[in-house]
């Protein structure tokens, strides 16, 4: 099934993972599909730092990290306007990473890579064909919901995600 809107998906690694642990290619091969297709035409992208928190660099691979792999040129790297962006977010949002931590967190990263591209094309808010897709919670604020309310990009959750695209599902028992 083909996407119902124009947009693109700039998905962070909680809704991947979250798709993988409760939704498996095993029992729901046609969300599978359906990302597949996402990913082919380009609809879906996100940064780097989300490639990297879910393809190993060594060892087995998982089918979520499989099907990442074979889209790779769908994660951007860091650019000038990111780098610049990122230290601006984060004076806002201190708390959307914690800066205890030893690796890299995509979050702040997401969230320019959409400014950058929106900037890019003027576009702005509701007009904005960039969406960030997330399962964090809308009423922290100090996640990705509330920075993407901050600076007008537009969110949606799994389920909202899932609809703006038209996708139902249903779990079949095999006998």
């Amino acid at each position: 099934m083909k996407p119902k809107s124009e947009n693109i998906y700039c998905i962070d690694t909680s809704a991947l993972v979250t798709m993988h642990r409760f939704y498996p290619l095993r029992m729901l091969p046609d969300l599978w599909k359906h990302l597949e297709e996402l990913f082919k035409t380009k609809k879906i992208l996100s940064h780097d730092f989300v490639y990297d928190e879910i393809v190993p660099e060594i060892g087995t691979k998982d089918d979520l990290a499989k099907l990442v792999a074979k889209h790779k040129v769908c994660f951007r790297p860091i650019s000038k306007r990111k780098a610049l962006l990122v230290p601006q977010i984060l004076s806002l949002f201190p708390h959307l990473i914690d800066p205890r931590s030893k690796k890299y967190q995509a979050d702040p990263w997401i969230i320019s890579m959409v400014i950058e591209m929106m900037e890019e094309i003027s576009l702005f808010g509701n007009d904005s064909d960039y969406v960030i897709v997330s399962t964090e919670s809308k009423n922290s604020p100090n996640k990705i919901p509330a920075v993407c309310k901050h600076y007008q990009v537009r969110h949606l959750n799994l389920f909202e995600f899932f609809e703006d695209n038209g996708w139902q599902f249903s779990l079949s028992k095999k006998s």
